[in-house]
């Protein structure tokens, strides 16, 4: 009776487990299902109500799929179905059902429009574009859901069931003799008066929500009932329920075949004793002669195992006729990665060896050997079975004659480390000859691309000193120097790059990367570029989820101006160049992958030079590119730098077509704070228009305000914004903001804010928003009302700044302060310049006294400038500007020394280091010493200006005192 027992407690704890994964599936399946589904609304978001066909065209997307996905206007009552292209058009009870509906939840079985069968699904309520509400919904036919997770126990006996807690049937198991049967288990339960108590005490805990199992009476006989509730839906739960006759009967079945088992092994091991009695005496009588054997191999087993232990040489000897393997060394494993068992069946497992030397060895050469012979050792190659592992032995093959029969012993010796040896000094001597000639390479294109900037200076400098009477003829030469100059300056930093970024020492400085700021400045180096030479350059970016990350921004802007640059080069007058930028889900948590695509319709490479592109000093050679001057380093150093930030870049390119570069970096997300509604509040942003011709331009800048509270409001076309600003009136809800597109068709943006200054008088801030160069255009704008100029792609970064050019009441004194500031920045200031050459200290002064420098004194070394600045009055030195690299005390020690003297202006005067170290460990180098700035040599003048302006911008920010 015990055993009984137990089988039925086992019984119920089975079903109990199965009824547990079976919901885990069902609700795993629920909730990938709902997330789709939010980005399915999402995706229809975008969308207009009254785009019918963009909504049928969507839906079309799902029309292989066997659910049920319907898009429903609340406001219209059009009901679309991806599987049918009629439109449905609900009303009355119907339409107001789904009207009810609110947020995203389940919907319990009800019958489908277009099926007419009882259906399961989920929805979520939505708004258009356009503001209109609508409802996206996904349906399955319930008895398609009841198949993939219907439950069955006990040869058909036992039922699954999902029930409401009401404990209505929702789904069943799929049996044509359940679909007749209750539609509510509550009433199953508690069908007979008998079963009412306990019914009662079921009903009871499934509304508790809990798990577990039950045994209650039924119309039906008692019945085993599991039962566990559905995490994802509320008040659902999966139950099982097995009558117990079902299981009782198995559990007979069971004791009954453990019963006759046990006689069997009774019977078996009876049997088996006698065996054992007649085989003992059989054993003992041979024991003795077996034991002399074994004494014997023992002693031949401790001297070959000694041997191989302390040796990699392995015997192999070979029966002479059947060529059949009866010894092996114990050490075949270990060297061979063969086991001696494997090894003495089949001798085939060896492999075939690979002759590096001498001649083969066939079965048919041993067959022929005589006993007392041998082969000369030949040298072979041969593969371990388990690692893989190249091994080379010196293999020889002997012949000899054992107790009258012949044998073939071979003796494999290892010589795997001195071949190795071998092929190291062969490598390396290999590699002495390539760097050798890598070097020559070098020092020829590195020469010669030197040479040619190095020539037009010497020869404009002679031409310089005859033409001095001419102002004209100087000014022409010093350009062309200066032109000269910039080439040569690049040449020997993209050398200077390669020779790091090769050794190993390259680095990358990590700080918050702006992507805004990063096309922004793009779009200045490049944009002058391509007007340049007559180019469309066109900058594409889709709304980005997060425009703050962590990264290298200055390697980041190197890449990309490298890519561009050669665009701009290699493409003709006239041409076109697009920039195309978008922020991509990243393959690991906390990072996003940003991808940037850059197209141009210029020459095109040849699939050939595709395949040196990223190799140093690769060119290709055709006439179209010799003309144009480049050193060959910048793909490489391009390349270089993916690699090292773990990116990844693609090109593809053809003839005459043009080249397209697909750039990836996965970067950090920055950890944003919350989103900062007070800033628009505080600017009155409350209400704002956009006019675009684009209409998934305006989306995006809908998208990217989604959470700022700010009610955005688009147009596609000038004069619907005309119409726009004069209901906002009339209703008295103005907007506080407009974006306005420079080109559109039938009302140009010049035009439609020609139209609202004259007919509005209240003056609501107009950014003209547009990705042309707008300098052309800047002065009729300003002069039509437009107050400021907003670049394409759309930014909130961008955005954000705008906005507060534009709000802030201060915005006249910053004005006027920094135009102070740009006409003056070294304007009556007293200067140190600390230079160990010559002619560096006089290039420097002759510059500042000519940007309004007062005083100019010089140091020549770092202790030097160490003593003036001790013997100077408190605020008399405005900026030091201090070499690295010089005799005595270096920049670095002479810095330290000036910020600990005691120095009254010890700590406050900027010290800004002038150094031909130009690479990132030298920026950090100088940071961490003690110095504001770097700027590197040779001197460029609008450089010197800007970080110099920025380090007297920065100091005043953080209330450091200045002269």
């Amino acid at each position: 009776m015990t055993l009984r027992n137990n089988l039925m407690d086992q019984a119920i704890g089975n079903v109990l487990d199965v009824t547990r994964q079976q919901e885990q599936s069902f609700d795993t399946f629920i909730s990938a299902d709902r997330e789709r589904l939010h980005s399915y609304a999402t995706y229809f978001s975008h969308m207009n109500s009254g785009d019918t066909v963009g909504v049928r065209e969507r839906l079309n997307v799902f029309s292989t799929i066997d659910a049920y996905y319907s898009v429903i206007n609340l406001e219209t009552g059009e009901y679309f179905n991806n599987k049918s292209d009629n439109v449905f058009v609900m009303q009355g009870e119907e339409l107001e059902e789904y009207r009810s509906l609110t947020g995203a939840d389940i919907r319990e079985p009800y019958p489908g429009l277009y099926s007419g069968k009882t259906s399961f699904g989920y929805y979520e309520r939505f708004e258009f574009a356009d503001g209109v509400s609508g409802i996206f919904q996904k349906a399955y036919e319930s008895e398609q859901v009841s198949e993939d997770f219907s439950l069955s126990f006990y040869g058909e006996q036992g039922r699954g069931y999902i029930v409401s807690r009401e404990g209505d049937i929702l789904m069943r198991s799929n049996d044509e003799s359940e679909k007749s049967a209750c539609d509510n288990l509550f009433k199953m339960v508690v069908g007979s008066e008998a079963a009412e108590e306990s019914g009662k005490e079921f009903i009871e805990v499934l509304r508790k929500r809990e798990t577990g199992t039950t045994i209650f009476e039924s119309t039906q006989g008692e019945q085993i009932c599991t039962y566990v509730p559905v995490e994802n839906v509320r008040g659902w739960y999966l139950i099982s329920v097995v009558p117990v006759e079902a299981v009782m009967a198995e559990a007979d079945t069971i004791i009954k075949k453990s019963q006759f088992a046990i006689m069997f092994l009774t019977i078996v091991m009876m049997f088996s004793l006698g065996f054992l009695l007649l085989k003992w005496q059989s054993h003992k009588e041979i024991s003795k002669k077996e034991q002399e054997i074994e004494y014997n191999k023992q002693q031949f087993d401790i001297f070959s195992t000694y041997l191989s232990n302390t040796t990699d040489d392995v015997y192999i000897m070979l029966n002479g006729k059947g060529h059949r393997i009866e010894y092996v060394s114990s050490n075949v494993e270990r060297v061979l990665g063969v086991s001696m068992e494997d090894a003495l069946k089949d001798v085939r497992l060896f492999g075939r060896a690979k002759y590096c030397s001498g001649k083969r060895v066939e079965f048919a050469d041993l067959d022929a050997m005589e006993p007392g012979t041998s082969f000369e050792p030949v040298m072979t190659e041969r593969i371990h079975a388990k690692t893989g592992e190249h091994r080379w032995f010196w293999e020889t093959v002997y012949s000899v004659l054992l107790q009258g029969e012949k044998k073939i012993v071979i003796y494999l010796s290892d010589r795997t480390r001195e071949r190795e040896t071998q092929n190291t000094l062969t490598q390396a001597l290999d590699l002495a000859r390539v760097a050798n000639k890598a070097k020559s390479t070098f020092l020829s294109s590195v020469s010669h691309d030197i040479r040619t900037p190095m020539n037009a200076i010497m020869g404009l400098v002679t031409l310089l000193s005859e033409e001095a009477h001419n102002p004209e003829r100087v000014l022409e030469y010093t350009q062309r120097i200066n032109a000269a100059s910039q080439h040569l300056l690049g040449l020997i930093n993209d050398v200077l790059d390669m020779n790091k970024i090769e050794g190993g020492n390259a680095t990358l400085n990590i700080s918050e990367v702006n992507m805004a700021e990063v096309i922004e400045e793009l779009n200045v180096i490049i944009r002058p570029q391509s007007k340049a030479k007559d180019q469309t350059f066109r900058i594409f970016a889709s709304s980005f989820s997060h425009e703050s990350v962590l990264g290298d921004k200055l390697r980041i802007n190197q890449i990309l101006i490298n890519i561009l640059s050669n665009a701009v080069k290699y493409t003709p007058e006239g041409g076109c160049i697009e920039l195309e930028v978008c922020e991509l889900p990243g393959v690991t948590e906390g990072y996003s992958r940003i991808e940037f695509v850059i197209r141009d319709n210029g020459q095109g490479m040849s699939p050939e030079y595709l395949e040196v592109l990223f190799q140093p000093f690769s060119r290709e050679d055709k006439p179209a590119t010799k003309e144009i001057q480049g050193t060959g380093l910048g793909m490489a150093i391009t390349k270089s730098l993916v690699d090292l930030m773990g990116g990844t870049i693609e090109v593809e390119s053809e003839l005459g077509v043009g080249t397209t570069f697909k750039l990836d970096l996965d970067l950090r997300i920055c950890e944003d704070d919350e989103e900062d509604l007070a800033f628009w509040e505080k600017h009155g942003v409350r209400r704002m228009i956009v006019a675009d011709d684009d209409e998934y331009v305006c989306q995006n800048i809908v998208q990217a305000m989604a959470h700022t509270g700010v009610d955005v409001r688009y147009t596609t076309n000038g004069k619907k914004v005309v119409e726009m600003m004069r209901t906002a009136r009339e209703t008295g809800e103005p907007y506080d903001v407009m974006i306005l597109d420079w080109k559109m068709p039938e009302f140009d943006g010049m035009e439609t804010a020609r139209l609202i200054r004259d007919n509005y008088p209240v003056q609501i801030p107009i950014l003209f928003f547009t990705s042309y160069d707008w300098s052309e255009i800047e002065e009729e704008a300003l002069e039509v009302g437009v107050n400021n100029f907003l670049m394409k792609p759309f930014f909130m970064h961008s955005f954000k700044e705008a906005i507060e050019r534009l709000m802030d009441i201060r915005k006249k004194n910053s004005k006027e302060k920094d135009t102070q500031k740009e006409k003056s920045v070294f304007e009556g200031k007293h200067i140190l310049v600390v230079d160990d050459i010559e002619v560096n200290r006089l290039i420097l002064v002759k510059i500042l006294e000519s940007l309004g420098a007062s005083v100019c004194d010089i140091a020549k070394d770092g202790q030097e400038a160490v003593d003036i600045f001790n013997n100077s009055k408190p605020d008399e030195y405005d900026v030091i500007f201090m070499d690295v690299q010089m005799p005595v005390l270096d920049g670095y020690g002479a810095t330290r020394a000036i910020r600990v003297s005691g120095h009254p202006s010890a700590k406050s005067v900027p010290i800004i280091a002038m150094t031909a170290n130009a690479f990132v460990d030298d920026i950090r180098d100088a940071l961490e010493s003690g110095m504001d700035a770097h700027v590197s040599k040779p001197v460029i003048v609008d450089q010197l200006k800007a970080t110099f302006q920025e380090v007297l911008e920065r100091r005043e920010r953080y209330g450091e005192s200045l002269k």
